[in-house]
């Protein structure tokens, strides 16, 4: 790869679901916030809103819900600090699911350039039905039915570093056509 820092953070940032007792500080929170706030969306409707959490007691009420949709359910009452994308489908009805997600992988990407990490927790529910983890997490959270709810993402000083392996990119890249 191209000696590139965004790159470099690219390839080498990883989900970690163990943190360290240790705080993130008000800047590194600011900036990772603000990574978040300059992901590309359609039209840039920017239909975020990001909820900071952390209180150890929502915390730790949010962990039941979320270990209906994952098993590194520690992670959400370790980390320091969660981050919870909200998008408003009104703002971007097409593209909604798209914008969070990549407000959260900039958020991710961020965090990890600034020596911290995080882990995808995925609670979007296409469905969209009541007694789903998201429709939980938003209650708790006080967000309005009308928003959605695509992630939350632990962040904190990370307790391991995994090792994980991605594809060849010759198994990955087709051009012109898939054939």
């Amino acid at each position: 790869m191209a000696d590139n820092a965004v790159l470099e953070a690219i390839a080498s940032r990883r989900s970690v679901i163990r943190f360290r007792d240790e705080p993130v500080s008000d800047e590194q929170l600011a900036d990772i916030l603000e990574a978040g706030r300059w992901a590309p969306s359609f039209a840039n409707a920017q239909p975020w809103t990001f909820i900071v959490i952390k209180d150890s007691d929502t915390k730790r009420r949010l962990v039941d819900v979320v270990e209906r949709v994952t098993i590194a359910r520690q992670g959400v009452v370790d980390a320091p600090l969660l981050v919870a994308v909200v998008v408003d489908p009104i703002k971007d009805p097409r593209h909604f699911v798209e914008a969070g997600a990549v407000a959260a992988q900039n958020m991710a990407l961020a965090a990890h350039s600034l020596g911290l990490a995080s882990y995808w927790v995925g609670v979007y529910d296409p469905s969209g039905r009541r007694n789903t983890a998201e429709a939980k997490l938003k209650k708790a959270l006080g967000v309005p039915r009308e928003f959605r709810l695509i992630a939350l993402l632990p962040i904190g000083v990370p307790d391991q570093t995994p090792d994980k392996k991605r594809e060849d990119l010759r198994e990955l890249v087709r051009y012109e056509k898939f054939a």
